[in-house]
């Protein structure tokens, strides 16, 4: 190769251009090129040119390098040159379209002293696009446009993701809008659990039809905190059940009884504008324009590619990726792949999915000022083995999953592969989930003493911020010595998954920083269940210190999970909140060296809602409370649980802590300012400071996502207590094997050990019978149970029940409380013997059908007693009066259960169950 420096000489110039062209190329190969070297690369350009000139000469002559690749290897070439000392730089001009993704690797390393800089031209934003442009439109008869695309037919392109000037488009679905639901689960396993996929549904109606190329259609279900995207193999049209190629992550209808899911990519369904479809078999594209379009003047462009940038060092081997910067450009359209059994295999937070960028084994490099947009999984991942590097001033957006990642699911065996150290600063990152809706603003796991700071992050459909990757205290992890600190974080979950936060945390993370941040509307979907926090700390949550921030405008609270031990949570603001300000829960299974959390100088800030879920953490002993200031506005009275403040204190809850009010400036227009003379500063509260919050720099910079606009934010209404439910159920209307109505059934997965039969009845034809075995795991299984929800007057509980021989069961009522308080409870053994308390109180008799009828007073009517009246064939009643409950403090009827309790196959059935309240 000719030496980079010398340029190219025409044979048809004058003498004397001749003679200064070889002068000027004799200075350059005089010595060692001191002073760095500038590449200039364009799509104007010349492999064959020296890469010296931004443009082309005027003699057409010299200019800039035409691509990518060949601008590469001049730069490993000058890298490889002993008398090269100085820095590189790569200044791109225009768009590339890239057939291969742009790769560094050891070869394409610099130095502290001389970098090799890939940057925009000054003033410009060079684009490197994995897409193609598609064109030769033809109107077709149906409204849409289509174009014929050999590569596809050939099936050398398979693309997913489609974009008209610069908007994503859809790809065709159904329904347009919502969901379809999950009408029924098939050949289920009967021990199936909550995490258990399965490979096909029942659907409604004709909600799924045998559409041509089957295999190609895509159905996308909707779990509480991920989703299933699975291909179909089969559609019964007659059973109404459809099978896929692969499972689904975890099991429809375990939470949801209205389990939502649409359906991707079908001929049938591109019936909107904006909406497309490919055809594979026949290589065609087909689209259907918004109003206004006009197909011979918009671009259209597919990716060809699903990875657009990567760092590729190994840092097992000790090979490393140095002192590389990539400013200013701006990295397009990239697609995502599904794998032949579907996507069923995410646990959360889309971890198995890849990123546009992406490094391994990279040092002291950066990503700045760079856009990543229209992908189709996350943006940045900066994965293992990558220490001292800066990811700063990128807008990442348009997103298919979550927008950057730090650190990798699996923890690196060595410091050498563990990725810490990094600096992920002032980036705008929004607009994601668009395929996997689980995707994050922002992950990290096992990865340590990195800083998370100044940046924006909206508009995703899970978690804000997600950090850690073990569910327990006792697993070993590299998450640790991170800082957070000064994000904005805020309109994420979107009502459309749940179980989610502002950001959430799992396992240990010692000395974990989370501060001054922002926090604000996060709202999950509203079905079941309906949860969204600010700061979630899930299993396994120790180690962190949570100060000065501001939480507002959730769901289910500002803060989840103060029951974890060894945290901080301090001088945070939570305000706000619909349901509830806090959910606290106890620590059951933690560490026992671990030390208890401390919740201290805290503002609980309420308009309406409850302060703490009223059924959870009552007896959390895993966090000291004190100092903190509770206050809302709404004039009904602040309850801690439900005792006031005076009770909270007794319990050793916060001697020092006030209900008061904290003179914030506008809390209705989320300025938390503080008053001079707010209560709250008396407590030893410091002042948030948010100037500091969110993005930094110039103004255009800082003012970018304030151009979003989002719906001013109302508070959803508290959901009206159910009400009390009366029972009178004879099961004469209910079909034969079916479970009984309104009641919840437990029994190990054997569906049919608790379900209605004609085999025999108290009265009528029907009754439920309750079958037991010895190879129920549990003893309490099979059990069923009714929520009844009374809570004031006097409510009697009457049944009929069959004993078969060696029978033994347990009747029992109960509140909603954590733990819950035991009301009537009754138990008859194998033996025949009825007791209470462990008092016998008398025997009955084996089948036969006897009466058992429960009467207790519950609110202002409660005494800690009831009465019980037992009748017996051919005996009057018999009544026990004043027995007591199971706690004194019972006065709620939330749960009320009959439980099998036999070890042996036994036989019970009811009949007539029914249950009223008297005032």
């Amino acid at each position: 190769m000719r030496n980079p420096g010398r340029v190219r000489v025409s044979v048809w110039a004058p003498a004397m251009g001749r003679l200064l062209f070889v002068c000027i190329a004799v200075l350059f190969a005089a010595g060692p090129v001191r002073a760095g070297v500038e590449l200039h690369v364009s799509p104007r350009g010349n492999d064959e040119w020296s890469g010296r000139f931004p443009s082309a000469q005027a003699d057409g002559c010299d200019g800039p390098l035409a691509t990518i690749d060949r601008s590469q290897r001049m730069v490993r070439e000058l890298l490889a040159d002993p008398g090269n000392r100085g820095p590189i730089t790569v200044t791109i001009h225009g768009t590339h379209r890239l057939d291969q993704p742009l790769v560094f690797t050891p070869r394409d390393s610099g130095t502290a002293a001389a970098p090799v800089v890939w940057r925009s031209a000054p003033g410009e934003t060079a684009v490197l696009s994995g897409a193609r442009v598609i064109t030769g439109w033809q109107r077709g008869g149906d409204g849409t446009w289509f174009a014929d695309l050999p590569d596809v037919k050939a099936g050398r392109w398979h693309f997913r993701q489609l974009f008209i000037d610069g908007r994503r488009a859809v790809r065709a679905r159904t329904p347009n809008d919502g969901y379809l639901r999950v009408e029924r689960l098939v050949d289920l396993e009967p021990k199936a659990a909550w995490n258990h996929g399965v490979d096909r549904f029942g659907f409604f109606g004709a909600d799924i039809k045998p559409w041509p190329h089957l295999d190609d259609v895509e159905v996308i279900v909707f779990h509480s905190w991920n989703t299933s995207r699975v291909r179909i193999a089969s559609v019964d049209s007659e059973r109404r059940v459809v099978t896929f190629v692969g499972p689904t992550v975890f099991r429809p209808l375990a939470w949801d009884p209205q389990q939502r899911y649409f359906i991707e990519n079908t001929a049938e369904a591109c019936d909107a504008p904006g909406e497309w479809y490919l055809d594979r078999c026949a290589g065609r594209l087909h689209y259907r324009p918004l109003a206004g379009e006009d197909m011979a003047k918009v671009e259209a462009a597919a990716p060809a590619l699903a990875e657009l940038l990567r760092f590729e060092g190994d840092a097992d081997a000790g090979q490393f990726v140095q002192h590389v910067r990539v400013e200013g450009l701006s990295f397009q359209h990239a697609d995502w792949t599904l794998a032949p059994a579907g996507y069923g295999n995410d646990p959360q937070a889309a971890v198995t999915i890849g990123a546009a960028v992406t490094a391994d084994a990279t040092r002291d490099c950066a990503l700045e000022r760079c856009e990543v947009a229209h992908v189709g999984g996350y943006g940045i991942w900066f994965r293992r083995g990558c220490k001292r590097c800066r990811i700063s001033r990128n807008e990442v957006h348009d997103l298919g999953a979550g927008g950057v990642r730090l650190g990798e699911p699996q923890m690196a065996k060595t410091d050498e592969a563990m990725s810490s150290h990094n600096e992920i600063v002032n980036n705008y990152i929004h607009n994601g989930g668009r395929v996997y809706p689980e995707g994050v603003g922002f992950w990290m796991a096992h990865a340590s003493h990195n800083r998370i700071a100044h940046n924006e992050i909206h508009s995703f459909d899970y978690s804000g911020m997600s950090l850690g990757w073990n569910w327990s205290d006792t697993q070993p992890t590299r998450t640790k010595h991170n800082t957070l600190e000064f994000n904005r974080v805020h309109h994420v979950v979107r009502g459309m998954l749940s179980d989610a936060g502002g950001i959430y945390t799992l396992g240990t993370q010692t000395g974990t920083v989370v501060r001054n941040n922002i926090f604000h509307d996060i709202w999950p979907y509203m079905g079941k269940p309906a949860m969204a926090w600010g700061i979630y700390f899930d299993q396994g949550s120790n180690g962190i210190t949570v100060e000065n921030n501001i939480v507002y405008h959730t769901l289910t609270g500002g803060l989840m999970n103060t029951g974890q031990p060894n945290n901080t949570i301090r001088n945070n603001i939570f305000a706000l909140s619909a349901w509830e300000a806090c959910w606290r829960t106890s620590s059951a299974g933690a560490k026992a060296d671990l030390s208890p959390s401390v919740v201290e100088r805290n503002i609980f800030f309420l308009t309406q809602g409850e302060l703490f879920r009223p059924h959870m953490g009552r007896t959390d002993d895993a966090s000291q409370w004190d100092y903190n200031l509770f206050w809302r506005t709404d004039g009904e009275p602040l309850r801690f649980y439900e005792d006031e403040l005076s009770a909270w204190r007794k319990a050793g809850r916060g001697e020092h802590s006030v209900v008061a009010d904290p003179k914030f400036a506008d809390a209705a227009n989320a300025d938390f300012t503080l008053a001079s003379d707010s209560p709250a500063l008396r407590l030893g509260f410091k002042p948030i400071d948010v100037s500091q919050v969110g993005l930094q720099g110039d103004r255009s910079w800082v003012d970018r996502p304030r151009q979003v606009r989002f719906e001013p934010t109302t508070l959803p209404p508290v959901p009206a207590p159910p009400p009390p439910l009366a029972l009178d159920e004879g099961f004469e209307t209910t079909p034969v094997g079916a479970p009984p109505p309104h009641a919840i059934v437990s029994c190990d997965g054997a569906n049919d050990r608790v379900a209605v039969t004609d085999q025999i009845a108290a009265t009528g034809k029907r009754s439920l019978r309750m079958a037991d075995s010895p190879d129920m795991t549990h003893f309490w299984d099979p059990h069923f149970f009714y929520q009844p929800h009374h809570r004031r007057g006097v409510v009697t509980g009457r049944f009929d029940i069959h004993l078969g021989p060696g029978a033994e069961v347990g009747h029992e009522w109960r509140d909603h409380r954590a733990p819950y308080r035991v009301g009537p409870s009754l138990r008859i053994g194998p033996d025949g013997r009825l007791t209470v308390a462990g008092k016998h109180l008398l025997d009955v008799p084996r089948e036969t059908w006897i009466t058992i009828a429960v009467t207790c007073g519950l609110g202002e009517a409660a005494a800690g007693t009831w009465d019980l009246d037992v009748t017996m064939p051919g005996q009057p009643p018999r009544r026990f009066e004043k027995l007591p409950c199971g706690s004194p403090q019972f006065d709620q009827l939330e749960w009320l259960g009959t439980t099998s309790l036999a070890t042996e196959n036994t036989v019970v059935h009811l009949d007539n169950i029914r249950l009223k309240a008297e005032p």
